[in-house]
Order: C-alpha cells, then structure tokens, then sequence
C-alpha cells in the first residue's frame, strides 16, 4: 500500500472522529479508487513463463535460434 492511500485512510480516521463523516466518506473513496489503481498496476505484470503450459515451454526451448 503506498504512503498516499496509507495518509487518505489516517485523514479519514481523524475525520471519523471529528464527527465530519461526509469527509470522512470522501477520504475513503479516495483512498480506495488509489488503492485500486495500485492493485490493477501489479495485476499486470506476469511473467510469460506463468502463462505457457510445460509442452509449450518444452517446445520453445527445443527450437533452434538462427
């Protein structure tokens, strides 16, 4: 989680607290939509190896590069 969702989710806290909920909400949402993003950011990087299955591998590996 990266420093700017941890720092939207503490505002909310104190909001909450305050007893300011509709910022409170606002700081939430914030901080989810980014938390959001970060997650579909890592989600696309796979490495091509976890989607080839082993004879797809083997096969690969078996040609020969000219």
């Amino acid at each position: 989680m990266s420093p700017e969702v941890l720092q939207y989710c503490s505002r909310a806290i104190v909001r909450y607290m305050n007893g300011d909920i509709m910022l409170f909400m606002e700081y939430v949402d914030k901080a989810m939509e980014l938390w959001e993003k970060e997650e579909k950011k890592e989600r696309l990087y796979v490495e091509i190896k976890e989607l080839l299955d082993f004879d797809t591998k083997e096969r690969l590996l078996s040609m020969k590069w000219s």
